[in-house]
């Protein structure tokens, strides 16, 4: 691989570092919100669930803009939207603007997602394409987690009742430093192609470090929409594209992707934002100890992440979720019998971190493998909405659980759901995408003659070479 072509992948990977340390920063600032706002059970769910539901509508409506005007600009547009509301939520006065930042905030997160994992998979080598649009986001996502906590639990002991406004602040500083590593990016090639725009896309490769030998094995397949008037025929038009999603050859493929990636999380506890609190309240630590103690499933989820990173590309994306689903069901059993009310809930809720992120690496990337060019990054935007509702769902109601039933009811009925997941796994066998070409996965025809890999020199003979 082209060095180019690895720092544009790390600099477009870097967007869920910013990602992660804004919806998981919450889980800190809950610790003192609880008792400034003071925040009824209901309450602390729906603060909790703002983002992960504020980052649906992202998904949904920017993973189509991503396919209408861009990766590129989709993902500079969702930056600069981090930068400003990280501050804004600092100075906020109500519970309610806190709530409708919140929600902002998940809009913006929920369109990075769908453009850079589009972005991700498109620009990634066929072998490795699971490890580098899977895998590396989720090990980003997890240093920013790490981050996240750790500022916390810092300006926690420095400042006291009033951190949480810091905690918040501090988000611009890497949004900031992610937007000028990607300021000088090209769109992705593959969608500039599927726009006809084959100049901008030999441009475009040759920036990422290969340079185009035969432009006769690049094909333009999408002529640019002509305008239409009227409501009606406007509505239609922005159907259109979703019809073709669900029709054709790739319908079941695009269906199986999109269920997978949205209702895998149902099986969490709300591990990724009520750790500490889950910790402090059940595990009886203080506010800094359950910050730290909620750490470790962020440990966890390095580790998870960097094994599949190892991984995923050689078993199979399908063998892996399959596997991080037995994992869930391990830990919560354990978790509920043997190593409840005893210091193994720590470990445990690291070993926690390791299958959720493991499963995460291999589901993610799925629509994007799955759905051809034109319309990746609304499959993906559907993908990660259904997920976010799916988190969203799972935050705002575990809380609640965790008063009606007790916390070991709540962990049977996740461990449960994890085993009902199994067989959709496993129904998705001959989908997985794993050392596949994009264009063998997806059904594209944007490299002739088809179906070949990601313009590489390796896949590709003849028709590229490094710069």
């Amino acid at each position: 691989m082209t060095r180019p072509r690895r720092r544009a992948l790390v600099a477009i990977g870097l967007g869920e570092f910013v990602d992660a340390y804004d919806l998981i920063v919450i889980s800190g600032a809950l610790l003192v919100l609880k008792s400034h706002f003071h925040l009824t059970t209901g309450e602390l769910g729906w603060l909790s669930a703002a983002a992960f539901f504020g980052s649906a509508v992202g998904a949904l409506f920017f993973g189509d803009l991503a396919d209408r005007i861009g990766r590129r600009r989709v993902f500079v547009l969702n930056l600069v939207a981090f930068v400003g509301l990280a501050l804004v939520s600092a100075v906020v006065t109500e519970l309610w603007m806190l709530f409708v930042v919140r929600v902002l905030i998940g809009v913006a997160i929920g369109a990075d997602i769908a453009a850079s994992i589009s972005f991700l998979a498109e620009l990634s080598p066929k072998g490795s394409r699971g490890g580098w649009a899977g895998a590396m986001p989720q090990i980003t996502w997890s240093l920013g987690a790490i981050c996240s906590v750790l500022v916390a639990a810092g300006l926690y002991v420095l400042v006291g009742s009033e951190s949480w406004r810091l905690m918040f602040a501090v988000g611009a500083l890497p949004a900031v430093v992610v937007l000028l590593l990607r300021r000088s990016l090209p769109d992705s090639p593959r969608w500039l192609l599927a726009q006809g725009r084959v100049e901008e896309a030999v441009a475009a490769f040759e920036q990422f470090g290969l340079r185009v030998l035969d432009h006769s094995r690049l094909v333009s397949t999408t002529a640019r929409p002509a305008p239409v008037a009227g409501i009606r025929a406007r509505v239609l038009a922005w159907l259109d594209p979703y019809a073709k999603l669900f029709a054709g050859t790739r319908r079941t493929a695009v269906v199986f992707a999109i269920l997978m990636i949205g209702l895998i999380p149902l099986n969490g506890i709300g591990q990724s934002v009520l750790g500490p609190y889950v910790l402090n309240q059940f595990g009886k630590l203080s506010p800094v100890g359950s910050l730290l103690g909620g750490s470790v499933i962020w440990i966890g989820a390095l580790l998870g992440s960097c094994l599949a990173w190892t991984a995923i590309d050689r078993i199979g994306r399908i063998t892996s979720i399959v596997a991080a689903l037995i994992g869930f069901v391990v830990v919560y059993v354990l978790w509920a019998t043997v190593a409840f009310g005893t210091a193994w809930l720590i470990p445990l809720f690291c070993l926690l971190g390791v299958v959720t992120w493991w499963g995460a690496a291999a589901c993610w990337p799925l629509p994007s493998e799955l759905a051809p060019t034109e319309l990746r990054g609304r499959a993906q935007g559907l993908g990660s909405g259904l997920q976010r509702v799916s988190i969203g769902v799972n935050v705002l109601f575990i809380p609640h659980m965790l008063v009606w039933v007790g916390f070991r009811a709540t962990l049977f009925v996740v461990a449960g759901i994890s085993v009902a997941l199994i067989p959709l796994a496993l129904w998705g066998r001959r989908f997985d995408p794993a050392r596949k070409s994009l264009e063998l996965a997806s059904g594209d025809e944007l490299l002739a003659p088809p179906p070949v890999g990601l313009p590489d020199p390796e896949v590709a003979p003849g028709a590229f070479t490094p710069v």
